[in-house]
């Protein structure tokens, strides 16, 4: 009787513990992408991806045809293509997120502060300036902005791993350059984009010191209308364990869905190697 008791409590807190970690749904986990801006950002990628592509030719020395150009562009534009990505990125936060989380989350994003922290990010993301002059602007708020909101500014982005992200998005938009100006070189080396990514990803740790300062002038500018007290209760979020969670399970959708994206466009280019078959 006392081990059937015993058993009957082990079962019950495994089944407890197993809801407690159990994954949320695809609506819901739609619901956080479109939310947290994820889906604006990535859906915005491909045409930076392409712009990068074609800018690498020149830097690697390579001048092909425009028959050939327009053959990895219609590659990136599938590859990196917003359906493409917003569903990679659904899927895993629906996978890995807690469904113990998914209250709390759905309070921040659907509250002011969160729908205009969204708005700000959402307008840094759609990639129509300079990137050279967002940067710039950002550098000069920096100058003249008043200590605390600098630090401000910095614990925010140490919360939310903004410059690893960034390094995230080099290492994929670099993975796909590498991989078109393998395509247009006919005999030349091409490694898939599994072994670019590994090879990139040793020197993450130099990439994120690097693009710390980067990042912080980045935020200066997205930041630029958002008042301290609205990017106090932002930083107070993230904290949070499920604004935690999320901004790590954030991490792992992009991440999975750039790798993904790079092996579709090497698969769809002649000349660079399929990483299922290596």
């Amino acid at each position: 009787m006392k081990f059937l008791l015993r058993a009957f409590c082990l079962a019950a807190l495994l089944a407890a513990a197993t809801l407690a970690r159990a994954d949320i749904d695809r609506p819901a986990a739609e619901s956080l992408v479109r939310k947290s801006g994820i889906w604006e950002q990535v859906g915005n990628l491909a045409p930076q991806v392409e712009a990068e592509v074609l800018q690498g030719f020149a830097q690697a020395g390579v001048e092909p045809a425009d028959s050939e150009k327009a053959r990895i562009a219609r590659a990136v534009e599938t590859a990196y293509a917003p359906e493409r990505l917003r569903d990679k990125c659904t899927a895993v936060v629906a996978e890995e997120l807690e469904a113990r989380h998914l209250e709390a989350l759905q309070r921040w994003f659907d509250s002011p502060d969160g729908q205009a922290i969204t708005r700000a990010e959402e307008a840094s993301s759609q990639g129509e300036d300079d990137p050279r002059a967002a940067m710039q602007e950002g550098m000069a708020l920096l100058r003249q902005m008043p200590a605390a909101r600098r630090k401000l500014l910095q614990n925010l982005m140490a919360a939310t791993r903004a410059a690893e992200a960034m390094v995230q998005l080099s290492i994929g938009t670099a993975i796909a350059v590498q991989i078109g100006a393998a395509s247009a070189q006919p005999g030349a080396p091409a490694p898939s984009a599994d072994q670019l990514k590994d090879m990139l990803e040793t020197q993450r740790p130099e990439m994120v010191e690097a693009s710390a300062a980067i990042t912080l002038a980045l935020f200066a500018r997205t930041y630029a209308t958002v008042p301290a007290e609205r990017l106090r209760r932002y930083l107070s979020f993230v904290r949070t364990p499920a604004g935690t969670r999320f901004n790590d399970v954030s991490f792992d959708a992009v991440d999975a869905a750039l790798t993904d994206a790079a092996r579709e466009m090497g698969r769809r280019l002649p000349g660079t190697r399929d990483s299922n078959n290596i």
